[in-house]
């Protein structure tokens, strides 16, 4: 049998794959008996190009020096294990246990800056090179909980306009030099105000909106920051959460070469010395990248031990999913990419069957993005009528788009999804929009673009990513329906996280995860002069109203009250963003990988590997 592991233990069984097969059209079984058929081929040439690019042997067993086991999570007793292995702490190997090998999507962009991209290629290695947080981080017992991780604990004032934070004294930078409240003041200051040296101008960070009105970070000597706001918010450590906003920018190294005058420096250009629990030893572009085990990474286990377990992670290279699943199927991966177009779909899934022997496979769930179409209203066109981004949303078949577009796993109206019982299902809300028939949305469409002037439809530019481009034909095609002719502008990875800050373009598509809680969206759906990575393009002062109202929320009745006034907002009267449905992504990992910890959502989250160990002992 081939196991399926996820956080509702959804199993699927030979059963399923004979069933799945029988209900595939006459092209599908025709594919995939081409694609067995050209298996044997495929695998050669993976395996030649695995030979030149082996993943580095495993290391002699690393002393660790005695230190007082620190617990880093501060979980209450009972809270709810989440993705969590189900193996008793006591059978871990402690110590090194080999290198865990996986296929990455893609080069990391951007210098590996986290500040510059939450692009899922770079995101994928981030957590086991620069931690998985930054002063603080999502537990791994359960998600929706906040832990310290740099941060040993923290505090607000009365009335939440002011955070403190009380850091750790036994971090360390990989080049051995202490983390100190200036490194974190430093990687604050940068992430929301950027620097100016002359003339020269380094822009805040993507995420500057997520964090709010930041007034001033100070150092209270010796270790102690504290992140001042012009306006209450007493959800900033959730927000602090977010996996993406990862330290990556040591101060010794970085500020001497800002100062003089190199206002773009990235993590790359420094050596990538970061905080995480594996080290950088060797990237390879377009090929791997390896990384080390960190002998002086502060985390320990419940039993003292300290992380992590590996001895490294390697990464290969992978841009065609095709050559992962060979890859994976053919034992040359431990596990597969995270990244939307890596994560498998049903027919790829029946695939894996070839080849592999019982209990040889597990396939994580996470619940994944929202498919989505988002307007650039900023840009003259049609689409600046609000009718007419309303007509769009009407017309759109979203049920149509879980076997298209996201390979048959996903769910939209009027299901919430079924795979995360640990969401707070009462801040689940766009799903429950527009829940007529298709053929009563249809005809209001028709008569909206009619009374909008644009009867016979109209021209419009869409900036479609080259690595998912069956969502972009999707649209394509559903729109014609509608008259309105969908122009794909498909460009390469560089351009994409070039362009999707930019306003060249019409509108984009995308599949990306938001923060799990309200007050941490924000800089997805809030105006784009405060957050360039957001997905629409609007100038809208009422999004930003509603988002001081959910910061001023003093009870959950109200908090959830104004988080469902937004999302009509946003969706339904100016429908700046089009939800279409929401993915289940399919992950693959070999069963002897143990120890993983899979979030229930957002797989950015838990990236830093630092629990797993490797058995191969076939126990």
């Amino acid at each position: 049998m081939i196991v399926v592991w996820a956080s509702r233990r959804r199993f699927l069984s030979t059963k399923w794959i004979r069933r799945a097969i029988s209900n595939m059209t006459k092209r599908q079984r025709i594919v995939l008996t081409v694609s067995a058929l050209s298996f044997g081929f495929l695998t050669f040439l993976i395996t030649g190009w695995f030979a030149g690019n082996e993943a580095p042997s495993t290391q002699s067993p690393v002393s660790v020096p005695d230190a007082k086991p620190t617990v880093t999570s501060t979980t209450s007793a009972n809270a709810t294990s989440v993705g969590q292995s189900e193996e008793p702490v006591a059978s871990r190997k402690k110590g090194n246990s080999g290198v865990l090998v996986l296929a990455n999507r893609g080069d990391p962009p951007s210098g590996f800056d986290t500040m510059r991209t939450s692009s899922i290629a770079l995101h994928h290695i981030a957590g086991a090179l620069f931690g998985p947080g930054n002063l603080v981080m999502r537990c791994r017992e359960n998600m929706y909980m906040v832990c310290p991780y740099v941060a040993r604990t923290w505090f607000p004032n009365s009335d939440f306009t002011e955070w403190t934070f009380i850091l750790r004294n036994d971090v360390f930078w990989h080049d051995g030099t202490p983390f100190t409240a200036e490194d974190a003041k430093f990687w604050l200051d940068l992430a929301v105000f950027g620097v100016e040296v002359g003339d020269k101008v380094r822009a805040p960070a993507y995420f500057k909106g997520d964090l709010g009105a930041v007034e001033k970070i100070e150092v209270i000597p010796p270790d102690q920051v504290r992140i001042k706001l012009k306006t209450p918010n007493r959800f900033l450590p959730d927000v602090l959460a977010d996996p993406r906003l990862k330290i990556a920018h040591p101060r010794h190294l970085m500020e001497p070469r800002i100062k003089a005058g190199d206002v773009s420096v990235t993590p790359l250009d420094v050596g990538l010395i970061g905080l995480g629990p594996f080290k950088f030893e060797k990237y390879d572009s377009g090929s791997k990248i390896q990384l080390a085990r960190f002998d002086q990474y502060f985390e320990y286990d419940a039993n003292g031990t300290r992380l992590p377990y590996l001895d490294g992670v390697s990464y290969i290279i992978m841009p065609d999913p095709l050559s992962m699943d060979i890859a994976f199927r053919t034992g040359r991966l431990d596990g597969g990419a995270r990244g939307f177009g890596h994560y498998l779909t049903e027919e790829r899934i029946v695939g894996y069957a070839n080849g592999l022997g019982e209990d040889d496979v597990l396939f994580s769930e996470i619940e994944g993005g929202t498919f989505r179409l988002a307007f650039n209203v900023l840009k003259p066109g049609p689409w600046q009528d609000s009718q007419v981004r309303r007509a769009i949303a009407l017309w759109i078949d979203k049920e149509a788009a879980i076997p298209a577009v996201l390979g048959g796993f996903g769910w939209t109206t009027p299901e919430i999804s079924p795979n995360n019982p640990y969401k707070d299902k009462r801040f689940v809300v766009w799903p429950k929009f527009d829940v007529a028939p298709l053929e009563e949305r249809r005809a209001e469409a028709k008569r909206l673009m009619a009374e909008a002037g644009y009867p016979n439809g109209f021209t419009m530019g869409h900036l479609c990513r080259a690595q998912q481009p069956l969502g972009c034909q999707f649209l394509k095609d559903q729109l014609a329906g509608l008259g309105i002719d969908l122009q794909l502008q498909i460009v390469d990875e560089g351009e994409w996280n070039r362009a999707r800050v930019s306003l060249d373009y019409d509108s984009q598509e995308g599949a990306l995860s938001v923060l799990p809680i309200p007050e941490g969206t924000e800089g997805v759906y809030g105006r784009f002069s405060k957050n360039p990575d957001s997905y629409s393009k609007h100038e809208d002062v009422k999004v930003d109203e509603y988002y001081r109202l959910l910061r001023d929320a003093t009870t959950e009745d109200r908090r959830i009250q104004v988080w469902r006034d937004l999302q009509r907002y946003l969706f339904v009267e100016q429908t700046y963003i089009i939800p279409i449905a929401e993915a289940t992504y399919v992950v693959p990992y070999r069963t002897y990988i143990k120890g993983l910890v899979v979030p229930p959502e957002d797989g950015h989250t838990f990236t830093d590997f630092a629990t797993v160990w490797l058995d191969k002992s076939g126990n």
